[in-house]
C-alpha cells in the first residue's frame, strides 16, 4: 500500500552563465485523502502502511495533529519518547544513504550487512523504549521503558558508528572543530564517509553547489493554517515569499560546521559533514533525557484547535500534518513534506545545481552527490543537456 512517486530533474549546462534547472514531481501529495471519512484510530493504524519511508515521523506528526484537533495533550514523557523514536529513525535513514549510496561514488561495494544491523537495532530500540507500542495513539499512557535494553542498544549503536563511520568514539569525532583536523581524520580512516570526503577534497568539489539558501524558520501556526488552505501550497510551498530549506544543515550546528561554512558556505562538503554530525549528535541522545522542543511551529494555546497541526523533525526536514475532524472522523487531511521545500522548482536544489560549472562528466557526478546529500526521499531521474 506504500506510496512513492519520483522526481525528474533536468540540468542544462552553460559555459558562462548559471545553468538552467527544472524539477518535476510525480509524488502523490494527496494520497492521504484516503483517510477522509475514517475515524482517528483507524487512520493512525494505517499510517505505517501508507508511508514506508519515515514511518515514525509520519505517525508522530499525525497523532499530534489529531490530539490538537481533539483538544488533547500528551504528557511530556510520551512526547519525549515519540521524539526519540523519530531520532532513531533519522539515524537509520542517514545510515541508509551512507552505507548503500555513498560507496557507489567511490567505486566501493554497498555495506548492506551493517545496514541490516542498524535495522535490527532500531527494532530492538523501539521495543525497549515502548513495550506496549501505544505511543502513536491520542492521549496515550505507556509502560516504563526497559532501561537495561535501551543502554545495550545505545552501546551497540555507538560501537557500530565507531567501526563503520568514524574510526574513533563518537564523542571524540565530535571534538573535531577545524578543516585541518577534518583532513587529518580523513587521511587516518578507511571508512566510507572518510574516503568519500577525501575524494571530494582532492577533486576540488568541497564548495560545489554553494548557493544562497534561506533556512525554514519557526512558522507561526495561524499563518501556516492560512497558507495550507491555498491551492497548490502543498506542491510548491513558500514562507513569506521565500523558497526555504529544511535539512540536517539547517537544524544542527557544531564548531566544525561553523568553520567549514566560513570557507565553503552550504557546499557539498558542508552538507556531508552535517549529516555525519547529526548522526553523531543523535546517537548521544538515545537514552531518556530532558524533553526537546516539539519542533519549528509555534503551538496553539491549550484546548481544541480544529483543524489540528502536528509536526516532526523527520530525517529530511520538517514534516507537517494538518487534520480537520468532525467528532473523531477525519474531514480533511493534508501533509507538507520536506521534499516539497527542498526540491521546489526555485528551491535550494535548483539553485545548487544551477551553480555547477566544469566538464559535463564532473558536473553530473557533483549533481548526483548534491541531490543525494539533500535527499529527496524518492527515486529521481537526472537529465543533463
Amino acid at each position: 500500500m506504500g506510496i512513492e512517486g519520483s522526481l525528474i530533474i533536468r540540468l542544462q549546462t552553460r559555459l558562462a552563465a548559471a545553468n538552467a534547472v527544472s524539477i518535476e514531481s510525480s509524488r502523490p501529495l494527496y494520497a492521504c485523502r484516503v483517510f477522509i471519512g475514517k475515524d482517528v484510530a483507524e487512520s493512525l493504524q494505517l499510517i505505517p502502511l501508507l508511508f514506508n519511508i519515515c514511518t515514525m515521523a509520519q505517525s508522530c506528526a499525525a497523532v499530534r495533529a489529531c490530539e490538537q484537533a481533539l483538544g488533547l495533550r500528551a504528557v511530556a514523557e510520551i512526547e519525549q519518547k515519540r521524539d526519540q523514536l523519530v531520532n532513531m529513525e533519522t539515524l537509520r535513514e542517514h545510515l541508509w544513504r551512507i552505507l548503500l549510496d555513498w560507496p557507489a561514488f567511490i567505486d566501493r561495494n554497498a555495506d548492506s550487512s551493517t545496514l541490516a544491523e542498524v535495522v535490527a537495532l532500531q527494532r530492538a530500540y523501539k521495543q525497549a523504549l515502548s513495550p506496549q507500542s501505544k505511543l502513536f495513539q491520542p492521549d496515550t499512557s505507556e509502560s516504563k521503558s526497559n532501561l537495561i535494553e535501551l543502554n545495550a542498544v545505545a552501546d551497540s549503536v555507538a560501537n557500530l558508528l565507531q567501526q563503520s563511520l568514524f574510526s574513533m568514539p563518537v564523542a571524540q569525532w565530535l571534538t573535531i572543530s577545524t578543516h585541518k583536523e577534518l583532513a587529518q581524520w580523513v587521511k587516518s580512516s578507511q571508512t566510507i564517509p572518510a574516503r568519500l570526503i577525501d575524494h571530494i577534497m582532492l577533486a576540488g568539489w568541497s564548495g560545489a553547489g554553494r548557493c544562497d539558501s534561506v533556512a525554514l524558520p519557526v512558522m507561526d501556526e495561524a499563518q501556516l493554517h492560512e497558507s495550507m488552505q491555498q491551492k497548490q501550497y502543498l506542491e510548491q510551498p513558500q514562507w513569506q515569499g521565500e523558497c526555504c530549506e529544511t535539512s540536517s544543515l539547517t537544524r544542527i550546528d557544531s564548531p566544525l560546521l561553523e568553520s567549514l561554512k566560513q570557507v565553503y558556505g552550504n557546499g557539498l562538503l558542508v552538507r556531508l559533514v552535517a549529516r555525519l554530525t547529526e548522526i553523531a549528535q543523535l546517537s548521544e541522545k538515545l537514552l531518556p533525557h530532558e524533553a526537546d522542543s516539539r519542533g519549528e511551529i509555534e503551538a496553539c494555546e491549550p484546548g481544541v484547535c480544529n483543524p489540528g497541526i502536528g509536526q516532526a523533525r523527520a530525517a529530511r526536514g520538517q514534516l507537517v500534518h494538518r487534520i480537520a475532524l468532525d467528532g473523531k472522523v477525519i474531514q480533511n487531511y493534508q501533509i507538507l513534506a520536506p521534499t516539497e521545500w527542498n526540491f521546489h522548482p526555485q528551491g535550494v536544489v535548483a539553485h545548487a545545481l544551477a551553480s555547477l560549472q566544469g566538464e559535463p562528466g564532473n558536473v553530473e557526478k557533483q549533481a548526483h552527490l548534491l541531490i543525494n546529500a539533500i535527499d529527496p526521499c524518492v527515486a529521481y531521474q537526472l537529465h543533463i543537456e
